[in-house]
């Protein structure tokens, strides 16, 4: 079988990346109180792409761009997406509520 050369496919040793990226987004998300759709509309791409990008069933790759838009419409520093989940009960001075 020939190995897919789409480009809009992560490399599969990215998947992960992806998929994390996808739940911290959510996390951050919800957290903020913002639905998918006003999320969405905010950083200019459709509600099912935001979906996508957020389920964990689906590796959906997107731009650096988009992750920056994201961080700014939820207000979190990008770094937060690559770092661990805050723990309960342990608030992180530095992430305004």
């Amino acid at each position: 079988m020939k190995p897919r050369s789409d480009s809009t496919f992560p490399a599969f040793e990215n998947r992960d990346y992806y998929v994390a990226l996808g739940e911290h987004i959510s996390f951050y998300r919800k957290r903020a109180s913002i639905t998918q759709a006003d999320l969405a509309y905010r950083v200019n791409v459709s509600r099912s792409y935001l979906s996508r990008i957020e389920n964990t069933n689906i590796c959906q790759s997107f731009s650096l761009e988009l992750l920056f838009n994201i961080s700014r419409e939820l207000k979190v520093p990008p770094k937060y997406f690559f770092e661990p989940f805050p723990t309960p009960g342990k608030k992180n001075s530095k992430l305004k509520s």
